[in-house]
C-alpha cells in the first residue's frame, strides 16, 4: 500500500520533480529565517535553564532583534546570504529524497507481500534512508550555505558559488566540503522518518479538508520532528564553521561527540537549542509550502498525463 506521499501514477522521476519544485518555493519563503537561525546557532555565549538575562556581548538575542540588526547592518540583501546555493541544495535535496522515497517504497513493498510490516514502520524506514541519501548527496550546498549565510564581509559580498568551492577545495581539500557530515547523517535519520511517517498519519486524517490539508499535516511534522533532532542541527552548523576560521588553519578537526561535550561544558546544555525559535518558525511555513506545493505539482503532473 502505498504512502500518502506517492502515488501509483507517476514514477520516481516524475516525483522528484515535484520534490524540487517545492524545495526551490519553500526556500524562497524561509531564506530570512533561515539566516537568523544559523546566526544564533552559531553564538558562543552560555545559557541556562530558566531566567537567562542575555549579556551585552550576545549580538543576536530574539528573532525580531535579529533581523532588525541584519536590516541595518547588511540591508535587504543580508537576509538572503547563501540563498543562492541554499536553492541548489533544496532543489537538489528535495528531488532526491522524494527520488529516492518512491524506490525504497516500492522495493519495500516488493519484499513484504504479505503485508507483515506495519505501514508506520515502513515510511518511517522509507524516510529516514531517504533523507540519509538526498543529504549525502548535497551536503557540499548545505556547507556553503552556511558559510555564506555567516559571511559579514563587504568584499566578498560579490563571491560566486563556484568561487567558494574553489577556495574550500584550495584550503581545505575535497574532505572541507563534508565537516559536519556525521550530524547531519544522525540528525537526518530520526528527523526524516518523523516527518515522512507523521506527515503520512496527518495527511490521512485530515484529507477531507482540503486544500489546506497539507499545508497543516505538513507544518505539524516539522514542528515536531525539528525539535526531536534539533541539537545535531547546532552541531552541524558549528563544525561546517571550522575550516572558515583563521584559528582552524592547522586542520585540526573535532569529532561530533566532542563538539556536543565542548558545547554542553563551555556554553550549557541549553545552548544546544540555540536558534530553536527561528527554526521552528522556519520549519512549519517551509514543510507546509513544501508539501502545498509538491501534492498540487503531483496532482498537476496526474492531470496532465490523464488529459493526454
Amino acid at each position: 500500500m502505498p504512502s500518502y506521499v506517492t502515488d501509483a501514477n507517476l514514477s520516481s522521476y516524475e516525483l522528484a520533480f515535484c520534490g524540487g519544485m517545492a524545495g526551490v518555493v519553500s526556500r524562497a519563503v524561509i531564506a530570512p529565517l533561515d539566516v537568523v537561525k544559523i546566526r544564533m546557532q552559531l553564538q558562543t555565549h552560555r545559557t541556562h535553564f530558566g531566567f537567562n538575562p542575555l549579556s551585552s556581548d550576545v549580538k543576536y538575542s530574539t528573532i525580531r532583534q535579529a533581523l532588525k540588526t541584519i536590516l541595518k547592518e547588511e540591508g535587504v540583501r543580508g537576509l538572503y546570504k547563501g540563498n543562492m546555493p541554499a536553492e541548489y541544495l533544496y532543489l537538489s535535496y528535495s528531488a532526491v529524497e522524494f527520488w529516492a522515497y518512491k524506490e525504497l517504497e516500492q522495493a519495500m513493498e516488493g519484499l513484504d507481500k504479505k503485508g507483515k510490516v506495519p505501514h508506520t514502520i515502513k515510511t518511517f524506514g522509507c524516510g529516514m534512508i531517504a533523507g540519509c541519501a538526498a543529504t549525502a548527496a548535497t551536503y557540499p550546498f548545505d556547507l556553503l550555505r552556511t558559510r555564506f549565510a555567516m559571511n559579514k564581509e563587504p568584499q566578498m559580498a560579490n563571491i560566486s558559488v563556484t568561487q567558494a568551492m574553489v577556495d574550500i577545495y584550495n584550503k581545505e581539500g575535497p574532505r572541507g566540503f563534508y565537516r559536519g557530515l556525521w550530524p547531519a547523517i544522525i540528525q537526518i535519520m530520526p528527523y526524516m522518518g518523523l516527518l515522512f511517517s507523521s506527515y503520512d498519519v496527518f495527511a490521512k486524517g485530515f484529507k477531507n479538508y482540503k486544500p489546506t490539508h497539507d499545508m497543516a499535516s505538513g507544518a505539524m511534522s516539522g514542528f515536531f520532528s525539528k525539535i526531536v533532532v534539533y541539537p545535531f542541527d547546532l552541531v552541524r552548523k558549528r563544525m561546517q564553521m571550522e575550516g572558515s576560521h583563521r584559528a582552524e588553519s592547522n586542520n585540526r578537526r573535532l569529532s561530533w561527540l566532542t563538539c556536543i561535550k565542548t558545547i554542553v561544558k563551555q556554553e550549557g546544555i541549553r545552548s544546544l537549542y540555540k536558534g530553536l525559535a527561528p527554526s521552528l518558525l522556519k520549519v512549519a511555513p517551509a514543510n507546509a509550502v513544501t508539501f502545498m506545493v509538491f501534492e498540487e505539482t503531483k496532482d498537476l503532473l496526474i492531470w496532465f498525463k490523464e488529459y493526454n
